[in-house]
């Protein structure tokens, strides 16, 4: 007897998605950000180290509204 639900093939490996790349990116953008911010000002150099700054806050910034706009949809 043919058994028409056996599964002959492994399922299909799932992409990563965008959501998935884009927390990782925005992650790595805080924390790199962060960690350059204040070695460059550690150093002595505020004038440098500001565009570091503005990465990580944006990225932080970017990260909440995520995680706001996750949970509303989420309910």
């Amino acid at each position: 007897m043919n058994e028409q639900y056996r599964i002959t093939e492994p399922p299909p490996r799932q992409s990563v998605g965008h959501f998935t790349i884009m927390s990782v990116v925005l992650w790595t953008g805080l924390v790199a950000g962060a960690v350059l911010n204040t070695g460059l000002q550690a150093v002595g150099l505020p004038l440098l180290a500001f565009p570091f700054g503005a990465i990580a806050l944006a990225c932080a910034v970017a990260l909440i509204v995520r995680a706001v706009k996750n949970r509303r949809s989420r309910r």
